[in-house]
């Protein structure tokens, strides 16, 4: 075997374990993600999205999901480690908290036009609602995220008494 054609098989074989540590890892994080999902834990934890797990982690959500799209080497990002792990355990069963790593999933951000880090995406029954970029603190996440908690029924006694006066005016 000559030199050029071993060196090349174990660039092969290099990318082969990349490949399956890429994997092992995207497969951990969206395991401990179904597990810290269940509704009604106590202390939920951020999860972990791939381009793999994206659709079923934040687009099926029955949940408004927080996603931040970040990268290891990005210092801003790692800042909000932090504030993200507070929503999710403060809001554990009414929220999701959901990060992306760029540097494995670029077509998740390409998808969203993700083109500075760190983004913060809300997400509401599987629509993009909100959008943050640059550093946050969690004071600025509840902010994002006030308008998709706040209960859909307070607005409804209102539009209910507004039709029953004309209705009953019209019946007479």
């Amino acid at each position: 075997m000559s030199e050029r054609s071993g060196r090349q098989t174990r660039l092969e074989k290099l990318e082969r374990n990349l490949i399956l540590a890429a994997t092992l890892v995207a497969l951990a994080g969206s395991g401990s993600a179904a597990q810290a999902a269940t509704p009604g834990t106590a202390a939920a934890k951020v999860q972990n999205a791939s381009a793999f797990s994206f659709e079923r982690t934040v687009m099926r959500a029955e949940v408004p999901v927080v996603v931040d799209f970040w990268a290891p080497w990005c210092i801003p990002c790692r800042e909000l480690d932090a504030p993200l792990a507070e929503l999710a355990a403060e809001l554990a069963g009414r929220v999701r908290v959901v990060r992306v790593n760029v540097d494995w999933s670029s077509r998740v951000a390409r998808r969203f036009d993700v083109q500075a880090l760190p983004t913060i995406l809300i997400f509401k029954g599987g629509e993009l609602v909100s959008r943050s970029t640059g550093a946050a603190s969690k004071q600025d996440l509840e902010e994002l995220l006030a308008a998709q908690l706040a209960p859909a029924t307070a607005a409804l006694p209102a539009m209910t008494a507004l039709p029953a006066g004309p209705v009953a005016a019209g019946g007479r």
